[in-house]
């Protein structure tokens, strides 16, 4: 009867690799001393025009409108270009204002989206 004895596995001479992280024995990430300064916020958009603060927007377009009262009803994109404003902004803040109750601005035709002026003509003020 022979034995077979059986061969022995070699000893690694490199660690196993592992996936990394701190379990796998790496040393968490250091923090630099020095950190850079926080950018400023831009003072302009892309378009080269002044941002605006939270509100400013409504004052611009409700403005435009009663400059041009005899041209309402009036669409989004009417208003954008007359202000310099993003269309997309206007009809988002002319939609805001049409659904509050306390606002001047209400929605005169469905489609396509135009908007008016309450207590235009034939309609008493409130």
């Amino acid at each position: 009867m022979s034995t077979k004895s059986k061969p022995k596995a070699k000893p690694r001479t490199k660690p196993a690799k592992s996936k990394g992280g701190r379990s796998a024995g790496m040393a968490p990430a250091k923090s630099k001393a020095t950190t850079k300064p926080k950018a400023e916020k831009p003072k302009a958009n892309r378009s080269g025009a002044k941002r605006l603060r939270p509100g400013e927007l409504d004052g611009l377009v409700i403005a435009h409108m009663r400059k041009s009262e005899d041209a309402l009803p009036l669409g989004a994109s009417a208003i954008a270009k007359a202000i310099g404003r993003s269309s997309g902004a206007v009809a988002n803040c002319l939609e805001r204002k049409a659904k509050a109750d306390d606002s001047p601005v209400r929605r005169a035709k469905d489609k396509p989206r135009a908007y008016d002026l309450k207590g235009g003509p034939g309609e008493k003020a409130s």
